[in-house]
Parts: C-alpha cells; structure tokens; sequence
C-alpha cells in the first residue's frame, strides 16, 4: 500500500513538473522571475537574461516596465549596465513570495515515510 502510495505521488510530482514546464508564464512571474534574479546577485543584463530564461526583446521589455514601475534601477559602470532593486521592488518580491507560500501551502503533499 504504501508502495503504491508513493508511486503515485512521484507520477503526480512528474506530471506537475511537466506541466509548469509546459505552460507560458504570465508577464507577473516573468517579471517575479527578474526579480529574484536581480535579489540573487544576476545584475548585468545577460545573466538575467539567461537565468530569467528569455529572449533578449523580452527581457527589454520587461526591464522597462519594471523601470517605470520603479521597482528596478539602473545603475552605470563605466560602459556598462547593472541593475538593482528598489526598495519598492523587494517588497513586492517578498510579498509575492508570501502568497505563493501560502497558496500552496494546502496543496502540498505530505511527505511519505517508510
């Protein structure tokens, strides 16, 4: 029983990691994903282009709306560009983070034990 248990949980574990996968995110967790990466340390836009996982004419998109927002800042160095969040931005990263946290909070399977 509980073999079988756990072998449904890892084929419904599988089917959600292939559909988050699958899906297109939303502007709002693309925008959550520069984010994090920027709170990560991903400042230059490269990196965040490669960690966000996007196209380089998304992520200028999304980096101006995120300016205007106010929730990133540009910062020069030399020739270059960095970036930063705002104080603005992290708090609406870790208050994104709070309701995901407690949205799928009853959705999460308990873990199984043997």
């Amino acid at each position: 029983m509980v073999e079988e248990e756990y072998a449904l949980f890892r084929l419904d574990e599988a089917a959600a990691h292939k559909h988050r996968f699958s899906m297109r995110r939303s502007h709002l967790e693309i925008r959550m994903d520069i984010l994090s990466c920027i709170k990560s340390g991903f400042e230059k836009p490269t990196q965040i282009m490669y960690k966000a996982n996007l196209s380089w004419s998304a992520l200028k998109e999304h980096m101006t709306a995120l300016e205007e927002g106010k929730l990133i800042s540009e910062v020069e160095y030399g020739t270059r560009k960095k970036y930063e969040l705002t104080e603005k931005g992290l708090g609406v990263l870790v208050n994104y983070s709070r309701v995901l946290a407690d949205i799928s909070a009853p959705f999460q399977k308990p873990a199984v034990t043997f």
